[in-house]
């Protein structure tokens, strides 16, 4: 009815995508869990089912490695 083209539109996408963007802006997942309704931390990884960019991303902003100019 919204004419989306080329992407899967489901309201189980929309679900995913709300979990994984709570996540990735520093969302914890006991919240999450009680948001989706999930008792059962497996089942809020298996929404959150981050992509290795987003891993980078997490990554690079929480390294120590990475942050040593701000520590220092």
């Amino acid at each position: 009815m919204a004419n989306i083209t080329c992407v899967r539109v489901s309201p189980h996408t929309f679900l995913h995508t709300m979990a994984k963007i709570y996540f990735l802006n520093g969302g914890d997942p006991f919240t999450l869990g009680q948001i989706l309704d999930h008792a059962s931390l497996n089942m809020v990884d298996y929404y959150v089912e981050l992509f290795s960019s987003d891993i980078k991303q997490q990554h690079k902003k929480f390294s120590p490695v990475e942050n040593m100019k701000r520590i220092l």
